[in-house]
């Protein structure tokens, strides 16, 4: 009886492995990729280059404008994207520093008691609120100029500058055709996510016009070793 219980578990064993073998999938082939923008170009570019009918010369050039067009939106994007990788943390910091700049002055502005105090508290903020529009609107396709580093070198006071007026030129021409213009300092670009980031594990505070100076100092640092 010992014998028969041992041959019956083999041949369950290889009942199971048999299964198993005969699995979903195991014959399925690997889809294949589709050409790339590049290569549909090249392929239609040589076609082009032979003896074709009229009809078929003309649909093939229209399909290869088009494609193109898709490949000068692609490349955009990309440069875009590697900008924006490159620049979102500096953006990220001056955006909340200018930010805790404009609570703090604001909280002070409405216990405020001295005209010419309110006048200076108007200044400032005014000066503040321009700055947030260049870190919020900036150009997509321009390497971000912080507007905390670089001191008083002509250069980068002559770029800022110029950029200034680039910003409020798109904000006006978004305003006039009746559009929102698309922000590219916002927080939650690209869902940032800062939390392994010593900065904002340390940099945190239940008073934000406390921690103000704090932050400064660490986004400062970090701009500094970029």
């Amino acid at each position: 009886m010992a014998h028969g219980g041992y041959g019956k578990r083999r041949v369950a064993e290889g009942n199971r492995v048999g299964r198993r073998s005969k699995g979903p999938g195991v014959d399925k082939k690997p889809k294949p990729k589709a050409p790339s923008l590049k290569n549909q170009i090249r392929s239609i570019e040589r076609m082009l280059r032979k003896d074709l009918p009229p009809e078929v010369r003309e649909a093939q050039e229209n399909k290869l404008e088009g494609l193109k067009k898709q490949q000068e939106i692609h490349n955009r994007l990309a440069v875009e994207r590697k900008i924006f990788l490159r620049d979102r943390k500096i953006k990220f910091f001056e955006r909340r520093k200018i930010e805790r700049r404009i609570r703090r002055l604001e909280k002070l502005q409405r216990t405020s008691s001295g005209q010419a105090q309110d006048v200076d508290i108007a200044d400032q903020l005014s000066k503040l609120k321009e700055d947030l529009e260049y870190v919020r609107f900036f150009p997509k396709t321009e390497k971000y100029v912080s507007l905390f580093t670089g001191g008083d070198d002509s250069d980068i006071v002559d770029r800022r500058n110029r950029l200034r007026k680039q910003i409020k030129a798109n904000l006006i021409a978004a305003a006039a055709s009746g559009k929102d213009m698309e922000e590219t300092g916002s927080e939650d670009d690209g869902l940032l996510d800062l939390s392994d980031d010593d900065f904002f594990l340390t940099g945190t505070s239940s008073d934000e016009a406390d921690a103000d100076d704090e932050w400064t100092d660490k986004s400062t640092r970090y701009m500094l070793h970029l």
